[in-house]
């Protein structure tokens, strides 16, 4: 077969390779992070966060609407399969093309032995890349890196086919496709711009003779080309329009059409090519107006509300998120990150320690050494892959400058930039609110071709050793490299990366608005709050009367303005007493601690009422009046403010109160909570703001109520199936259901032998014994949540084996015992004698006295506290 044939077969076979895999790990849903929030926006046309994703979007929109899955966030991630899919066969085809370039011989006069080198060593980088952590990860939920990364494998393999083919005539072609894919990769993201300075570098080398001087004018021009397209383009176009509004931008157009076909009809090519080059940036680039037409139509997620020029503006240059510089490292103000910050001895510290050893090479250590665990925080781990990939892609990437230099600096720039370079602007701040190893996946396709190019040179380095059976030789290399690299990092990587089955963030959203009542008012804390919750309104209209309020975009009067003006899905606006002005200007407040004072008496009646139907005796008598000390939620220099978010939360609550219910996230931090933590009552996912002032903060506690919502409302897909595998973030999030199972048990075994009011399924009440309830809240709670699935803390398992014992199943306990036994084994009563003594508990609640009494003695011994056995003998359950 000819080169054509065997290349392109190979190719397909990659690509569908792929996506079978991709396919098979699939989430059958959203993600958790930002997947919701783009989907969501898909669906609807609306306005994500900035700088947007116009083309993302777009292509989302397409797929919604295309009957694959009944699920839509599976239709959307499809579009992130097969742009991988499509990376993947892009990478195999590039590397073959860069050996073809540093052989300098005719693929088709290749001999047996040096075919098999080549393609199969382009298959196996291929497949590092497809089978490696982040991409992988990329690889089966609705984001736009997948999409980014496919981006920069085109226009890669574009310049390489443009350098194959010129001087013959029409090569121009190659190069303006080149523009108008960069423009349009600008409407996902604009990491692919990263490319320009690989770009630049395939066209110096082809048209110029390598100098000092015409290298240094090489890094100037390139320089200034990806200036003219991310400062000229991507922000000074809007810019203009701002200035002189859409009709001179018109004729900007018509000007550069105008140069376009004069220098056109005037032969002057290279001025032609320049402007028909920036022509098709600008076209692709205008899938940006998507995101200020559908803003005027106010779309009921729509973000900083870009629908003026000036909030155009503003929304593309990110100013929401305020300005990072490259130097200072250590630049933020944040109390947070300043107490980060001191830890290192000076930005250069900083700079080699935490932004480039654990931000990136820890990341690129994932990929082709091995990842530790698949949770935040993994370090790096040798034993995992074997650091072979590693290994095998330096050997190429030293073979490939030895064979070409100029194509391996090539690839070199294409892995700088996007790697290290990419960590130096970003400049991010410690800590971070999760890992950011998506961010350099452009990077990890830079070392994959490497790894397909080590492949080759190791066969040809061993083919000189081995001349008489250079077929074989070549066999053995191209298998060897299969399963030593590709095989161990499939079986490596796929648990971890099989999302199929995986619902945890669809029942997360249905949990979380389940807990709140009618028309409700629910703070959220972040991304994993806000956008699942998102999702189900906008894509499967469910509850869309709860009014969700991010606190995090609370610090923004734009977020404030729609949710006082506007009625998404028919949903109440929120009443506010801040006029629209005073709203926009919203700004921190100095304030010092004072007395807030909010009349319940119609909120008292209703609790009343409630508590009377699920036959609660509430502990104590509500307030006509709910009074708490108002504190500053940031304190600087001494002086107290109210962030934007800690007034709103004081507004909304000041004036919806009386008509709405009010909830907290259970995942919203306390301090954000303006003081009212006595004032809350747990009703699963969600804390209920009720007028009954609680002695410990957020105790209170309806067990009908939250029966109704833990064992009759909630979903649950999965949790129990061992065979599913659930991501890091999606098991944290998991780990608040065995507390709250708990602390309803512990709620229904204060008063065992009474009976509380429970309404099935079918809505009809019966009266069951609250330690009937208790044991088959506990029994539920092991069933759906296995301890060998979601540990406990010691405590709260500890917890369960007093419950069991108290409610007269001891035997049941003992899972809990062996699991505390476990946790000890793996540390030492010095270390962690908190353990040591639940553990002691523990054995003295199911009647094991002497090894309660040893364990006991053991701590005594080690803390140096010789009273120790006797309070732990006289102490109370």
């Amino acid at each position: 077969m000819t080169h054509r044939t065997i290349n392109r077969t190979l190719a397909v076979l990659l690509f569908l390779f792929a996506e079978v895999l991709y396919l098979r790990t699939m989430a059958p849903t959203f993600s958790f992070w930002d997947c919701g929030e783009f989907i969501a926006t898909a669906y609807t046309l609306g306005i994500p966060h900035p700088p947007g994703a116009p083309l993302f979007l777009l292509l989302g929109r397409l797929f919604s609407i295309m009957p694959f899955f009944s699920d839509i966030g599976a239709r959307v991630n499809l579009i992130s399969t097969l742009a991988s899919a499509a990376t993947i066969m892009l990478t195999y085809l590039i590397t073959v093309r860069l050996i073809i370039l540093y052989r300098k011989s005719e693929p088709n006069l290749w001999s047996f032995a040096e075919k098999i080198a080549a393609y199969g060593g382009a298959v196996i980088g291929a497949l590092a890349l497809a089978l490696s952590d982040s991409f992988w990860f990329n690889a089966v939920e609705a984001e736009v890196y997948a999409l980014s990364s496919l981006f920069t494998a085109v226009v890669v393999w574009l310049i390489l086919c443009w350098y194959e083919e010129e001087p013959k005539q029409g090569h121009e072609r190659l190069l303006l496709l080149v523009m108008y894919i960069i423009g349009l990769s600008i409407g996902v993201h604009l990491l692919s711009l990263l490319a320009v300075f690989a770009i630049a570098l395939v066209y110096y080398f082809k048209k110029y003779k390598v100098t000092v001087k015409s290298f240094a004018l090489l890094v100037l021009v390139s320089s200034g080309l990806f200036f003219l397209i991310y400062i000229v383009i991507i922000k000074g176009l809007p810019l203009l329009l701002q200035m002189i509004s859409w009709w001179g931008f018109c004729l900007f157009l018509v000007l550069l059409v105008y140069g376009t076909w004069y220098s056109h009809k005037h032969r002057m090519v290279r001025l032609n090519t320049m402007l028909l080059s920036l022509f098709l940036l600008i076209i692709g680039y205008t899938s940006y107006g998507m995101i200020s037409v559908r803003a005027q139509a106010i779309p009921p997620i729509n973000e900083n509300n870009p629908s003026s020029s000036e909030a155009f503006v503003s929304y593309l240059n990110r100013d929401q998120y305020g300005d990072m510089p490259l130097w200072p490292r250590r630049w933020s103000p944040e109390p947070v990150h300043q107490y980060f910050y001191q830890q290192y001895s000076s930005d250069l510290d900083f700079f080699l320690t935490y932004q480039m050893r654990k931000m990136y090479f820890r990341y690129f250590g994932w990929q082709f050494i091995g990842r530790e665990h698949d949770m935040e925080g993994a370090g790096v781990d040798w034993s995992v892959l074997w650091g072979i990939p590693f290994l095998v892609g330096m050997v190429g990437a030293v073979t490939h400058f030895r064979r070409q230099w100029k194509m391996g600096l090539v690839v070199t720039a294409l892995f700088v930039l996007t790697g290290a370079a990419l960590v130096i602007y970003l400049n991010q701040t410690e800590p971070q609110p999760r890992e950011r190893d998506y961010s350099y996946v452009g990077s990890f396709f830079a070392f994959a071709l490497w790894i397909g190019i080590g492949i080759e040179s190791i066969w040809q380095w061993l083919g000189v050793r081995f001349k008489r059976a250079p077929v074989l030789v070549a066999m053995l290399t191209v298998v060897t490299g299969l399963f030593l690299i590709d095989g161990r990092m499939l079986q490596a990587n796929y648990r971890v990366h099989d999302r199929s089955g995986n619902y945890v963030p669809w029942d997360w959203a249905w949990n979380m608005l389940q807990s709140c009542e009618k028309d409700a008012i629910l703070f959220t804390n972040g991304d994993n709050d806000t956008f699942p919750l998102w999702y189900l309104q906008e894509v499967e209209r469910i509850r869309t009367d709860v009014r969700v309020v991010n606190l995090s975009l609370a610090n923004t009067g734009w977020y404030l303005d729609q949710l006082k003006n506007t009625s998404p899905r028919g949903a109440k606006p929120v009443a506010f007493g801040l006029s629209d002005g005073e709203i926009s200007g919203i700004t921190y407040m100095p304030i010092d601690s004072v007395d807030a004072v909010l009349p319940s008496m119609i909120a008292k009646r209703e609790l009343l009422h409630e508590s009377q139907m699920h036959g609660l005796s509430l502990p104590a008598e509500p307030a006509d009046t709910m009074t708490w000390l108002l504190k500053p939620g940031l304190t600087f220099d001494g002086q107290g403010y109210l962030r934007p978010q800690d007034i709103a939360v004081y507004e909304i609550l000041m004036n919806n109160f009386s008509g709405r219910p009010i909830y907290f996230a259970l995942t919203v931090d306390p301090e954000s909570m303006i003081g009212l933590e006595n004032y809350l009552r747990l009703d699963g996912l969600a804390y209920k703001v009720v007028p009954l002032k609680s002695d410990d903060p957020m105790s209170f506690v309806d067990p009908a109520l939250l029966y109704r919502n833990l064992v009759q409302r909630y979903r649950y897909t999965n949790l129990n199936n061992a065979h599913i595998t659930l991501e890091e973030t999606s098991r944290r999030l998991c780990g608040n259901y065995n507390p709250l199972f708990v602390r309803l048990a512990l709620g229904l075994a204060a008063q065992p032998d009474e009976f509380l009011p429970i309404r099935d399924v079918s809505g009809n009440e019966r009266r069951v014994r609250r330690g009937t309830l208790a044991l088959q809240v506990l029994d539920t709670s092991a069933r759906l949540l296995p301890l060998a699935q979601y540990p406990m803390n010691p405590e709260l398992a500890g917890s369960v084996v007093a419950l069991y014992v108290r409610l007269g199943e001891k035997e049941k306990s003992s899972a809990y015992i062996t699991y505390l036994e476990k946790l000890g084994s793996h540390s030492t009563p010095g270390s962690d004698p908190q353990l040591y003594y639940v553990l002691a508990r523990a054995y003295q609640d199911v009647g094991r006295k002497k090894d309660a009494r040893q364990i006991i003695e053991m701590l005594a011994k080690e803390l140096k506290q010789p009273t120790l056995l006797e309070k732990f003998e006289t102490t109370k359950e």
